[in-house]
């Protein structure tokens, strides 16, 4: 492309000249001369490059950048960020190279595009995994140029726009993305304007019908309280100005999607709804907040626990507004909602306004500080995941949740996601104290470490050293830094439990061969690691535990090659594991036939599972060795075996009044903890009770069956197992 190959006759197309003038209509008020004429040099530029390209509409493509540039200049940006949102499509789609863009503009602008361009170049095995993958990529983005993803949520709200051109089933996974990817990303940057308009374009795509029902229900609803709502407007804005405050004070109306949101979140009707419409108060000052108020309040009487201050404690975005719900005429509840201008203008642009205006050397202002604070995290939460699923999956729930505040014995503020518990709270703290957390005193109370926290409790953590996670905790924290910390330490205790049931593994199997493990040498154990393509010890002796190797046949392998010629190379050796307890959760105990210390047992090694210990004569476990006998694994109990196991009982007993508390009790005194209770009702005056408990061993589990058979209203009881459920 030469310095006078710009002209290009897709410009003359009314379309093209449309989307032109609705461009220079939003940069012409902020825009200098040599500004707007770079800006008309770039999308020239980019109507010859994408001259013979048309969209889906049948308008000619180069429509779409050049809307995207005029998304972009409603958040008044820079004239590069402008130029890269009429070019981001060129280094992608046409012969246009990075270089000939740095040759015609500049190297910020070739550095933006070619990054957007990047963003687009994802492949992937399936939806779940592309959205992952593309929140990640566009995380990394954020954190070394906000204007990157600025662009590129322009570029994707400009695709909703017109998302009517494509198929049923791409409006779907677009609109489904929109919704889980881009739409949180923007709140979460501040960008409501943009955030809103994504999320009811998706919704109408995906819920057509109940767009059109919040729709109509607005619309019907306005017109019976637009009235009430102005008169209301005029109001407050008298009062202000009677108090010599001059605002500006304008009628607001909540989005289909959020209106849709609330009233499945709330459970409530549209009706009911307070904040479908509100006032928003626009002040010169901070100080004028509080006054206007003060102001509103005592035109209003507003509503308990309808107020929050956003500006002591602003959202994790940086938003800082004051929200009051208020009661109007006629019993009409409504929200208003009092905010400077700068706090208006961060409402709009969001925190990207920082990074759009200054870029890299922003001023540190508290909203700032709060958004690379929440990034870095982040950051560190992405880094500790597995995958980029993991991590995807871990933050959903954080993205686009309300949130709480709770404090720290010293007073500090911790915000959350609403439904946190006193869990999420410890990790949000540091790791450390969640992953040792023991019980909290919430409020001065007792709490345990599931207790949901509510706006304003305080919080007191109680740790201990001995303790660590449990993987139960994952069904009760809703944090994505929670999880992801649990999630890792589960692996670090697991990887931990395997080694060392590797070397035991390893162990036996070298030991039926006559030979040891300290014989080893390092030539035969630097062969059989290049053999099975692992780095490391290590990782051999863990490949055992989690069923990914058979230690008999590495076992051959590492001796040396003589003593390998003189085995039966038929014979089978029969590894005698040992199972004491303290294997932890790299060994599993099925809920077929739920063996105990004390029965006799046989192991599998399951490639998904690792060591899965059966009894001998499970059904389940002969028909899983008919096909991988090789997997079959020699076990007994060791000597002073710790821990407990479950097992299930079924017990005949006369239908009575408290005959289910009086058995429960029973075993509570036997110190048994119930897992689960079943009851099913069989001829009249009989039922049959399923307990599955746990014991420590056969012994404990026989003498418990001894108590509970005693009892005057029990007729049978036994060990059941169920064979069928693997």
């Amino acid at each position: 492309m030469t310095e006078l190959s710009f002209t290009s006759k897709t410009m003359s197309h009314k379309a093209v000249q449309a989307a032109f003038k609705a461009l220079k209509e939003k940069t012409n008020p902020y825009l200098k001369s040599e500004e707007k004429s770079k800006l008309r040099e770039a999308v020239h530029f980019g109507a010859f490059a994408h001259e013979k390209q048309m969209r889906k509409s049948g308008e000619p493509y180069i429509t779409h950048p050049i809307t995207v540039a005029t998304v972009l200049a409603d958040l008044r940006v820079y004239v590069d960020t402008l130029i890269a949102g009429v070019l981001h499509d060129t280094i992608e789609d046409t012969t246009v190279t990075f270089d000939e863009i740095k040759h015609h503009f500049n190297l910020d602008v070739a550095n933006l595009v070619e990054a957007v361009t990047k963003l687009d170049k994802l492949k992937f095995r399936n939806l779940k995994e592309a959205q992952a993958e593309t929140f990640v990529k566009m995380l990394f983005a954020m954190a070394d140029d906000i204007r990157v993803i600025v662009i590129k949520l322009s570029d994707r709200l400009h695709n909703m726009r017109t998302i009517e051109a494509m198929s049923t089933s791409g409006q779907r996974r677009i609109s489904r993305e929109t919704l889980d990817v881009y739409a949180p990303i923007a709140e979460r940057m501040g960008l409501k304007s943009i955030q809103h308009e994504l999320e009811d374009h998706a919704f109408k795509a995906l819920h057509p019908n109940q767009y059109k029902a919040i729709n109509d229900a607005s619309r019907s609803i306005a017109g019976n309280r637009q009235k009430a709502v102005e008169k209301i407007r005029k109001n407050i804005e008298k009062a202000l100005l009677g108090s010599a405050m001059h605002a500006e004070v304008t009628g607001r109306q909540k989005s289909p999607y959020s209106t849709y949101k609330k009233i499945k979140t709330k459970n409530v009707e549209i009706e009911d709804i307070h904040d479908l419409f509100g006032v928003r108060i626009v002040v010169k000052e901070l100080s004028q907040c509080y006054l206007a108020l003060g102001v509103i309040h005592n035109l209003y009487p507003p509503n308990e626990n309808g107020f929050k201050d956003y500006i002591a404690v602003p959202k994790q975005n940086g938003y800082q507004s004051l929200h009051s719900v208020v009661t109007g005429p006629f019993g009409m509840k409504l929200e208003v909602q009092i905010r400077t201008e700068e706090m208006d203008q961060l409402s709009e642009a969001g925190v990207a306004a920082h990074w759009l205006y200054k870029h890299k050397n922003a001023e540190q202002t508290q909203s700032l500080t709060k958004a690379r604070s929440w990034l870095n995290s982040l950051l560190k939460i992405q880094k500790d995941s597995g995958s980029s699923l993991e991590f995807y999956e871990n933050l959903k729930g954080d993205l686009g949740t309300d949130e709480i505040y709770v404090f720290t014995p010293k007073g500090d503020i911790v915000q959350l996601p609403s439904k946190s518990c006193v869990l999420d709270f410890a990790f949000a703290i540091h790791s450390a104290v969640g992953s040792h957390a023991e019980s909290a005193v919430v409020n001065g109370n007792p709490a345990t470490l599931s207790h949901v926290l509510d706006t304003g409790d305080s919080v007191s953590i109680k740790t201990a050293k001995t303790l660590t996670v449990n993987a139960d905790w994952l069904r009760t924290v809703v944090t994505s830094k929670a999880r992801t910390a649990i999630r890792k330490e589960l692996k670090d205790i697991k990887d931990e439990d395997a080694l060392v049931l590797g070397h035991r593994m390893l162990d036996r199997a070298l030991d039926t061969f006559g030979y040891s493990f300290e014989k080893l040498d390092p030539r035969s154990i630097k062969r059989v690691l290049k053999h099975y393509q692992l780095k490391s010890m290590d990782e051999l002796l863990k490949s055992f535990a989690f069923g990914q190797l058979l230690p008999s046949i590495a076992a051959r392998k590492l001796m040396p090659l003589m003593k390998q010629r003189k085995l039966d190379k038929d014979y089978q050796p029969k590894e005698a594991l040992f199972i004491d307890g303290t294997e932890g959760s790299i060994v599993n105990y099925p809920n077929c036939c739920m063996p105990l210390p004390g029965d006799d047992i046989t192991g599998y090694l399951s490639p998904a599972k690792g060591v899965v210990i059966h009894r001998s004569g499970c059904v389940n476990l002969s028909e899983t060795l008919k096909g991988s006998p090789e997997r079959k694994v020699y076990c007994s109990w060791g000597v002073n075996t710790t821990g407990n196991f479950k097992t299930a009982l079924e017990i005949d007993v006369v239908n009575r009044t408290g005959v289910l508390a009086n058995l429960a009790s029973v075993i509570a005194s036997e110190d048994v903890n119930i897992v689960t209770i079943d009851q099913n009702d069989r001829d009249t005056g009989f039922s049959q009770l399923l307990f599955v408990v746990e014991v420590s061993s056969k012994q404990h589990a026989i003498s418990l069956m001894d108590q509970l058979q005693s009892h005057r209203e029990v007729v049978n009881v036994k060990r059941v197992y169920h064979e069928k459920n693997n």
